[in-house]
C-alpha cells in the first residue's frame, strides 16, 4: 500500500504542475502589462520570477527581457540580453543528446528551447535595430551577415520538417542598412532576396516594396532582376528612389502577437496501419485526422515490450496534444507619421505578420511533431500496460486505483510544446521619409480600423546627416 500511496502522490504532483504550467503563468502575468505598453514592470516581474522559465528556457528568458527593453527604448540593455540569447542558441548544439532521449520518454518540453526560426531571425533583427538606434551601422551589418550564415545553413540542410530558410522583412531592412553604409551592390542583392522571400513565404509581397524594388533595380542597371522576379512597372509614384539618400526610417510594432496553445487529440493507432484521431475545436466542431500511422522503430518497441506481448497487442487507444496557433485581436491597424516639411502624413506599410509566420511554422513542422508524438505515446502505452501488471496486488480496490492512476499518469505526461516568444508584435510596419540633412520632429499616431487615434507620441530633435538613415521605433499593442 505504501507503493500505491507514493505512486498516487506522484500523479498528484504532475496534475498540479500541469494545471499551473510555467508558460501559462508567464502569459497571464505579462499580457496585461504589454498591452498597456508597460514594459519595465514586465521586465521586473520576469527578473523576480526566473523559475517560471527554468533551466530549459534560458534562451527564452533572455529573449523576452531583451525584446521588452527594446520596446522601452533601452537599447543597450536590450542587446545585453539578446546577445546572451544568441550565445545560448549556439551553445545548445554543443550539448549532450540526453535531453533528446528524455523527450522520447516524457514530452518535448524537457528539451532545451532553441527558438523557432522566425524568432531567431527577429532576434538578430532587433539586435541590429538596437545598434541603429545609436547610428552604429557597421555593427548592425554584423547581425545581417550572421543571420545570412544561418539562412545559408538552413537552406543547405534541406530540412524536411522546416521550410523557413529566408525572410522578406529581414532582407528588406538589410538593404536599407547596406545603403546607409554606402554598399549599393549589397543593398540591391538584399533587396532581390527580400522580394524573392516574400514571394515564397507566408507574408504577401507589400506593394510598396514591389514598386520600390522595381525602380531601384532599374536605377542601378539591374533590370534583369525585374525580369527574374516578374516585377511590373509601378502605377504610383514611389518617394525616395535613389542611392544613399538621407531619410528617417520609422519602425512601428502593432498589436499583440500570437501565442501557441495545445489541442488534445484522441483516437486509435493501428501498428503498420492507420492513425485515426479526433479533436474538438474551440467552436465546438469536431475535427478528424486520418492518415497512415507513423512508424514506430522496432528497437524502441522491443525496449518497451521487453520481449513480451502486452494487453494492447498492435492496436492502441492513444491520447496526445499538438501545438496550435492562437491569435489575438488588435485595435491598432497602422501608424500615421507627420514630419516637418511634409503637408500630408506617411502611412506605414506592413512588412511582417507574425500570425502568418507562426501558422506557417506549425504547418511546416506538423508532420514531424505528429510522428514524434505518436511514437512516444505508443511506446508509453505499451510500458503502461506492463507497469499495471507489475503493480498488481491481491487487493481489488488497490488494483482499480493502480489501473486508473497509471492511465492518468501517462495522459498527464503528454503535453504539447507551446513555448514561444509571445511578446512579439502582431505586425511590424515601416514608413520611410526622405529628408534633407537637418533636425526634425515627427508626430506618430497609432490608428484604429475606423481611423480613430489610439495613442500618440512626439519624437523631437531627430538629427539627420548627409546620406544618413535615422531609425525611430514605436509600439502600440492595443
Amino acid at each position: 500500500m505504501k507503493k500505491i500511496i507514493l505512486f498516487l502522490t506522484a500523479i498528484g504532483c504532475i496534475l498540479f504542475f500541469s494545471c499551473a504550467s510555467r508558460s501559462a503563468l508567464r502569459k497571464e502575468k505579462l499580457a496585461d502589462s504589454t498591452r498597456k505598453n508597460e514594459f519595465l514592470p514586465a521586465v521586473d516581474f520576469i527578473k523576480k520570477n526566473p523559475k517560471l522559465y527554468g533551466r530549459n528556457n534560458e534562451l527564452l528568458y533572455n529573449l523576452d527581457i531583451g525584446i521588452l527593453y527594446h520596446y522601452e527604448g533601452m537599447h543597450d540593455s536590450s542587446n545585453s540580453y539578446l546577445l546572451n540569447a544568441i550565445n545560448v542558441y549556439h551553445d545548445l548544439f554543443a550539448r549532450s543528446v540526453t535531453n533528446e532521449v528524455a523527450s522520447m520518454l516524457v514530452n518535448d518540453n524537457v528539451r532545451p528551447y532553441r527558438s523557432r526560426p522566425y524568432e531567431l531571425t527577429f532576434l538578430h533583427q532587433v539586435v541590429a535595430f538596437n545598434f541603429l538606434a545609436f547610428d552604429k551601422v557597421h555593427e548592425a551589418l554584423v547581425e545581417t551577415r550572421r543571420m545570412q550564415l544561418l539562412f545559408d545553413e538552413w537552406e543547405r540542410k534541406n530540412r524536411t520538417d522546416e521550410k523557413y530558410t529566408s525572410d522578406g522583412m529581414f532582407h528588406f531592412l538589410s538593404s536599407i542598412v547596406y545603403d546607409a553604409a554606402g554598399e549599393s551592390d549589397n543593398a540591391m542583392i538584399s533587396l532581390f532576396k527580400s522580394v524573392k522571400a516574400y514571394k515564397n513565404g507566408p507574408v504577401k509581397l507589400p506593394s510598396y516594396i514591389q514598386n520600390y524594388a522595381y525602380n531601384m533595380f532599374k536605377l542601378n542597371d539591374r533590370e534583369s532582376d525585374n525580369e527574374l522576379l516578374k516585377l511590373e512597372p509601378p502605377k504610383v509614384q514611389v518617394p525616395g528612389v535613389d542611392n544613399n539618400i538621407s531619410e528617417i526610417v520609422f519602425i512601428g510594432y502593432s498589436g499583440k502577437g500570437p501565442s501557441i496553445e495545445e489541442a488534445v487529440w484522441s483516437g486509435t493507432y493501428v501498428k503498420d496501419g492507420l492513425l485515426v484521431v479526433h479533436h474538438k475545436r474551440p467552436d465546438g466542431k469536431r475535427e478528424t485526422m486520418s492518415l497512415p500511422a507513423p512508424p514506430i522503430p522496432e528497437s524502441e518497441l522491443k525496449k518497451a515490450e521487453k520481449g513480451k506481448k502486452t494487453k494492447s497487442g498492435t492496436t492502441f487507444h492513444i491520447k496526445f496534444a499538438l501545438p496550435v496557433l492562437k491569435t489575438h485581436s488588435s485595435k491598432t491597424k497602422a501608424f500615421k507619421v507627420h514630419c516637418d516639411g511634409y503637408s500630408e502624413p506617411f502611412t506605414t506599410t506592413v512588412i511582417n505578420d507574425f500570425d502568418l509566420q507562426v501558422a506557417k511554422n506549425l504547418e511546416d513542422t506538423k508532420a514531424a511533431t505528429l510522428a514524434r508524438t505518436v511514437a512516444r505515446v505508443v511506446i508509453r502505452t505499451i510500458t503502461t500496460q506492463q507497469t499495471k501488471g507489475q503493480l498488481t496486488t491481491n487487493n481489488p480496490l488497490a488494483n482499480i486505483l493502480i489501473n486508473v492512476g497509471t492511465d492518468v499518469l501517462a495522459d498527464q505526461l503528454e503535453k504539447a510544446d507551446t513555448r514561444s516568444c509571445f511578446l512579439l508584435p502582431k505586425t511590424v510596419q515601416i514608413a520611410r521619409i526622405p529628408v534633407k540633412p537637418g533636425v526634425y520632429t515627427i508626430d506618430v499616431a497609432a490608428m484604429g480600423g475606423a481611423g480613430e487615434v489610439l495613442r500618440t507620441k512626439k519624437f523631437s530633435n531627430i538629427k539627420v546627416g548627409t546620406n544618413q538613415k535615422k531609425f525611430v521605433f514605436y509600439s502600440s499593442f492595443e
